[in-house]
Formats: structure tokens, C-alpha cells, sequence
């Protein structure tokens, strides 16, 4: 091997994309497996960004679904970094800009929860479906 392929050789493996940098720091700082919802759910969504419903008191939120479905009149556990874990249900789905029905993994999605504080749901957060007994 010549000296340019060596230097690019290494190059190649050191260089990470940003999405791979911020998905790195997220597994190593804040994700948390021990979620306290129940591990048959197989339904999780990354909060990107939240906004308060002056009307109904109620929130929006927008991310990312990582696993599984979400449809609208699922409860829902937050599992917040702080580590409390707060309850809803979600009212509507948006996916793309359009009501749905229904988000599935992969899709990026607004959910509109009902009445709670906006100020205790952050980015990176986790919304898991609970399980209805």
C-alpha cells in the first residue's frame, strides 16, 4: 500500500456523520432501557420539539417513530430524562403534514396529547405505548 491510501485508508473509518454522531450521544448519554413501561409494547417515538395548544391546554409534540404503531386513543407512557414518567392519551396523529390514523416506524409525526405542562417534556424524551390490561 502507498502512502495516500494508508491516509485515506484511515480516514474512511475514522469519519462519522452527524446523524450517526447525534444518534452516539443519545445511546450513551440518555437512553435509558429500564423505561418502566412494559417491554411487550414495542412502540417507541423520539420527541424532537413541543408546543403548547393555547385552546385546550393540551400539547403538540413532533419526532420521530423509532419502533412499532402508534393510533390515536392510545395511552401513552413519557419517559422523561429527569426521570419522572407522565400519562396520556394522544388525540391526533399528524404524519407529513396530514391527520392519520396512525404512525408507524420510520414515519416522522406529530401527536396531539391532551391537557399537561409543556415545560416537563424536552427533546430526546421517549414515548412508549402502554400495554391496556
Amino acid at each position: 500500500m502507498g502512502l495516500f491510501s494508508k491516509i485515506f485508508e484511515k480516514r474512511e473509518k475514522d469519519f462519522i456523520t452527524d446523524d450517526e454522531r447525534e444518534i452516539r450521544e443519545y445511546e450513551e448519554n440518555e437512553y435509558r432501557p429500564e423505561s418502566g413501561v412494559a417491554d411487550t409494547c414495542h412502540a417507541e417515538f423520539i420527541i424532537t420539539s413541543t408546543t403548547p395548544l393555547s385552546i385546550s391546554g393540551g400539547v403538540t409534540v413532533r419526532g420521530s417513530v423509532t419502533e412499532g404503531t402508534f393510533k390515536v386513543g392510545d395511552d401513552i407512557a413519557i419517559n422523561a430524562r429527569n426521570g419522572q414518567t407522565l400519562t396520556n392519551t394522544i388525540k391526533a396523529i399528524s404524519v407529513y403534514s396530514r391527520l392519520s390514523e396512525t404512525a408507524t416506524e420510520g414515519q416522522t409525526a406529530e401527536f396531539v396529547l391532551g391537557p399537561m405542562d409543556v415545560k416537563m417534556i424536552k427533546r430526546n424524551d421517549l414515548i412508549k405505548k402502554m400495554i391496556k390490561e
